[in-house]
């Protein structure tokens, strides 16, 4: 017959067990911030790169906005001319 169990028995049992427990959540926990880690990286790269198309689709439209705005100015001049030489 095996000998009852002390309290502090049973309370060292009970201490070692959360003690384990508290190990693995720790271990989950790692795992799970190092896949955050490397998920806000991945968007944070994702970000920049949008960043950075956006300001090339941003300067090539301001390029075409110069043309029309230019093809404009002309256009204007040449009506200008055209109505003056005809008074």
């Amino acid at each position: 017959m095996s000998e009852p169990i002390t309290p502090q028995q049973d309370h060292d049992r009970r201490i070692g067990r959360m003690e384990g427990i508290a190990k693995q959540l720790d271990r989950r926990l790692e795992g799970i911030a190092k896949q955050l880690d490397l998920r806000l990286d991945g968007i944070e790269r994702a970000v920049v790169e949008q960043g950075h198309q956006l300001r090339q689709d941003i300067r090539e439209l301001c390029a075409s906005v110069r043309w029309l705005i230019g093809i404009q100015f002309g256009v204007a001049g040449l009506l200008v001319s055209i109505l003056l030489k005809l008074n």
